[in-house]
């Protein structure tokens, strides 16, 4: 008998197997998915007005109309906590924003001409560094003025040295590497130069960071509001909601959860999402 031979190129190759996505990603995602949107149609999805009072059903238990009761002024918790993701979302928008427009800038100058410009940067980076993230939020809050908006963009001028000392070390390592040099031997523009060839590859590290800056940055906005110097009461605000809830909490225990377990979820998943985003950026890439 002859052996029947097949061609080569008739014989299939295994397909890569997918990647399933982790549970807890997909869960993670979509709880910030449905808070978010809920945050940004709270007219349309809030079942009550969620600063109307009715001191009738002050410290409310669940009910049918008000699912996770009412606060000691008789506003619906849930209504609250929906219009107060608008405050959280939007604060910490600003405060990415204005953490990423200064840091960014200044890691990348410093980084860039590291001798005399850059020294004297990273110093400036390091004295604000020495003091604790939160006392320094108050201290520039309180010389702003209290309210959301100044709030939040005191976190961001408090985030901006970390950010700037990541960006630095990414264009320092690039600096001097050979495509940089070859592209500014060609003429090409300092500012092109760093645009297109130093800033996408020195970037990776500052993205993932962005994310625990994000989760950090819903706590401190939380514990601002907290403390009166975030929005300003009857606005609804996840910290000044908690805060309620604590001068009420020997009466009517139950209503420090709904306000804290929301806030504490929203933040994991921001770094379970970070977690993911870390893992596939620093993930090698398969040859093609």
């Amino acid at each position: 008998m002859t052996a029947i031979s097949m061609p080569v190129d008739t014989i299939a190759e295994p397909r890569p197997a997918r990647r399933r996505r982790p549970v807890g990603l997909t869960v993670a995602i979509a709880f910030l998915a449905v808070a978010l949107l809920a945050a940004i149609f709270a007219p349309l999805v809030a079942p009550h007005d969620p600063i109307a009072q009715n001191l009738g059903l002050r410290n409310a238990g669940p009910s049918w109309s008000h699912i996770l009761g009412t606060d000691r002024f008789g506003r619906d918790v849930v209504s609250r906590l929906i219009w107060g993701g608008r405050n959280a979302f939007g604060g910490v928008a600003i405060a990415i924003s204005v953490a990423v427009i200064l840091g960014i800038p200044w890691g990348t100058i410093a980084g860039f001409w590291p001798r005399r410009t850059g020294t004297i940067l990273m110093r400036v980076a390091d004295v604000l560094l020495a003091f604790p993230t939160l006392v320094l939020a108050v201290a520039i809050t309180g010389s702003l003025g209290v309210g959301l908006v100044t709030s939040m963009i005191s976190v961001g001028l408090v985030l901006s040295p970390n950010t700037a000392q990541l960006t630095r070390t990414g264009v320092l390592a690039l600096r001097n590497r050979e495509f940089v040099l070859s592209a500014r031997l060609s003429g090409v523009r300092t500012g092109t130069v760093l645009v297109r060839h130093v800033l996408p590859l020195a970037l990776g590290p500052v993205v993932i960071q962005i994310t625990i800056y994000t989760g950090l940055a819903f706590v401190i906005q939380g514990a601002l509001a907290f403390l009166g110097l975030g929005p300003q009461r009857p606005t609804p605000s996840w910290g000044s909601d908690l805060a309620d809830a604590y001068g009420e909490i020997l009466v009517n225990p139950w209503q420090i959860l709904p306000a804290g377990v929301l806030l504490g979820l929203i933040v994991l998943s921001v770094y379970r999402c970070g977690d993911a985003l870390r893992d596939r950026m620093s993930a090698p890439k398969e040859p093609s």
